[in-house]
């Protein structure tokens, strides 16, 4: 029996898949059973017959980064230290499936991306941003550091000194400043996000796919954006912040300010 209201949605449009976050009422916060839903989702578009991947998200966010809530329940329940695990055995998988992808994944953004949210945005290959888009670092915020190749994607697109200024110093990029910086690729009007989305994807999956794949699969080598080796160094950094006392003061005072 399908799931009544499942947090990832999958739809098909001859040739374009799209896969959708549908989390609207927590803004797509991620949880670890979200997460294996959107890899499986992505495992399915390595259909032959699939030329080009859409990921958009439903209501006024793209995605909002880790739930917290969910975050703050694993700690009273596990070692700090088990989001390293975390990272390795479920959310890393994810941002593995869209680089590997032999085909484009495009990502349709708006409103909020923080955090994890922009961590996936940054693992897409064309990223499209409605004018409502806002990238949000948050990780110093809690006093952990960026995952989900989050490094790696965000220094190649911007350069190390924007980079840590953007993560240490930023409260929020707006989506035209995104598209100043080489964040996203173009920006619309959020009535247009979907339609301008779909007229990208349509055009890829006219083109044939071979030379998409190869030429998709060349520039990420070019890029050094294989990034298991940056992934690996991300768990590792994360579970060592985490087990920090100033990230758990952080992850606390902001249960209270929610309480």
């Amino acid at each position: 029996m399908p799931e009544q209201n499942p947090s990832v949605v999958t739809t098909r449009d001859g040739a374009v898949a799209r896969i959708t976050l549908n989390r609207p009422d927590r803004l797509n916060a991620i949880t670890i059973p979200m997460m294996q839903r959107l890899r499986a989702a992505l495992e399915e578009a390595q259909d032959e017959q699939i030329r080009c991947v859409l990921l958009a998200a439903n209501g006024r966010g793209f995605c909002a980064g880790q739930d917290l809530t969910v975050l703050a329940r694993q700690h009273d329940h596990h070692a700090p230290g088990d989001i390293g695990k975390i990272l390795t055995d479920a959310y890393n998988p994810v941002i593995a499936a869209i680089r590997d992808l032999a085909k484009p994944v495009i990502g349709l953004i708006q409103g909020v991306a923080a955090g994890a949210g922009w961590a996936i945005a940054l693992a897409c290959d064309l990223r499209l941003a409605g004018r409502s888009a806002r990238f949000v670092p948050a990780f110093a915020q809690l006093g952990l550091v960026p995952d989900m190749g989050g490094t790696d994607a965000l220094v190649e697109a911007v350069g190390y000194a924007r980079a840590i200024e953007f993560l240490l110093l930023e409260d929020a990029v707006s989506a035209e400043e995104a598209r100043t910086l080489g964040l996203v690729n173009a920006v619309v009007d959020d009535a247009e996000l979907n339609a301008a989305g779909d007229a990208w994807a349509r055009r890829i999956a006219a083109l044939p796919p071979a030379g998409v794949a190869q030429t998709k699969r060349l520039l990420r080598a070019s890029a050094g954006h294989s990034g298991a080796a940056a992934l690996r160094a991300e768990a590792w950094a994360q579970a060592v912040a985490a087990s920090d006392p100033g990230h758990r003061a952080a992850l606390d005072a902001w249960r209270q300010r929610r309480a």
